[in-house]
């Protein structure tokens, strides 16, 4: 659902459920007694986004994460800056940390999708074999984080440090732009 069409039923819920109140109606005989049966009712009758903006959502998502990126570089070079003892502070951007932002990105998408449709499901009996598979992916995820630090060392940008801090909040700004 758009973020319009959501914030529609959460106000007609929060009008239904402030009726019930006024009338000294339960909470279940307001809203029945399955919660995820009323909501995915709620949700199947509303109409879905467009791809135009499941694409423009998908681009604010990675322009977020990529920002959260930047700030967490930029302190990262700060320190090291600091730590060498460094006169002029830069922005070194490696072959490694431009893998690892792409791996990391994607793998906030995806969790990011898989939680928002999973949320309400309960647990199978599988819970140890779900435990694994969490397991294994974020082990490889850690992994390839990892190896990209170690093996891709070669830098591809050397900038100011301060170049890169107006870099990061222009990604902040579009996101915004994006996102509106």
């Amino acid at each position: 659902m758009t973020d319009y069409n959501q914030e529609s039923v959460r106000e007609d819920i929060i009008h239904m459920i402030l009726d019930g109140q006024q009338r000294g109606d339960t909470i279940e005989k307001i809203m029945g007694g399955d919660y995820k049966e009323l909501c995915d009712e709620i949700i199947a009758a509303m109409p879905k986004k467009t791809l135009k903006e499941r694409i423009i959502e998908f681009i604010a998502i990675f322009l977020k994460s990529l920002g959260v990126l930047g700030v967490i570089a930029l302190v990262e070079n700060l320190v090291s800056g600091l730590l060498a003892g460094s006169k002029s502070f830069r922005f070194i951007l490696t072959v490694g940390d431009i893998i690892n932002a792409v791996i990391i990105v994607l793998a906030a998408i995806a969790i990011y999708y898989y939680v928002s449709k999973t949320a309400f499901n309960t647990m199978k009996k599988k819970k140890v074999t779900s435990f694994l598979k969490l397991w294994l992916a974020a082990s490889i995820v850690s992994g390839l984080v990892i190896l990209g630090n170690v093996y891709f060392t070669t830098a591809v940008l050397e900038i100011p440090l301060t170049l890169a801090a107006i870099l990061v909040l222009a990604i902040f700004l579009i996101e915004r732009i994006v996102d509106r």
